[in-house]
């Protein structure tokens, strides 16, 4: 049977959520002022060889993809808050049970427990506990 979170428990958490959100699109935007279009066109313009444009396409990648992590995460922070709008907040999506409260504190967007997340992670593991 599932334990419902308290009021007392919860709302830490969605103030987590709440910080973590702000501090995503933050850096979203710093990372997007930084890899601006324009910025990568002054910098391929005063490149001298294949090795400087090849940094310069790397970096402009490493920062893409900063940013599309970021954007990932602020999914999982929406989600989050549907889950809790639907009162499944807390609750793992794979065997029913609630998430451990410090697993939620450490990472508050989480979906499963941590049996759960460690059997998703490494799909061995659950043959290996089977036998």
């Amino acid at each position: 049977m599932r334990r419902m979170m308290t009021q007392r428990q919860l709302k830490p958490l969605l103030r987590a959520l709440e910080r973590r959100e702000q501090d995503l699109l933050s850096s979203i935007a710093e990372e997007r002022r930084r890899t601006d279009v324009e910025d990568y066109q002054q910098l391929d313009g005063v490149v001298g060889d294949e090795a400087d444009r090849a940094f310069v396409e790397t970096s402009v990648d490493i920062e893409t993809g900063r940013v599309d992590r970021h954007v990932r995460e602020l999914r999982e922070i929406e989600a989050a808050r549907e889950r809790v709008a639907q009162g499944t907040f807390g609750v793992c999506i794979d065997c029913g049970r609630p998430i451990e409260y410090e697993r939620l504190r450490i990472y508050t967007p989480a979906v499963r427990c941590a049996e759960c997340q460690t059997l998703h992670e490494n799909p061995g593991a659950r043959s290996a506990k089977l036998n």
